[in-house]
């Protein structure tokens, strides 16, 4: 198990989310941090690979996808940092 921690960037994302009463969405970022914190090698938190240990985890919302992009801390085993929280550019 690994542990997820935000950058200041995606943090306050997840906190507009949360103001902003979007329950779907928050949902499924929260179901996305719960799986990468209990398996942060399975296949579903690795969709999309950045390169130098980037990963991503898009989201669909009814208007918006989203994506996640995290790390593993290279000072820390088994912390997880979370380095974007947003609308997917990609998408």
């Amino acid at each position: 198990m690994a542990a997820a921690e935000f950058d200041p960037q995606p943090l306050q994302a997840y906190a507009s989310l949360d103001k902003a009463g979007a329950a779907a969405l928050l949902d499924a970022v929260d179901d996305a941090i719960d799986a990468l914190e209990a398996d942060p090698g399975a296949a579903a938190v690795r969709r999309r690979s950045f390169g130098d240990g980037l990963w991503g985890i898009p989201l669909r919302d009814r208007t918006e996808d989203w994506l996640i992009i995290w790390e593993y801390d290279p000072d820390a085993d088994h912390v997880i940092v979370i380095r974007y929280l947003g609308a997917d550019p990609f998408a």
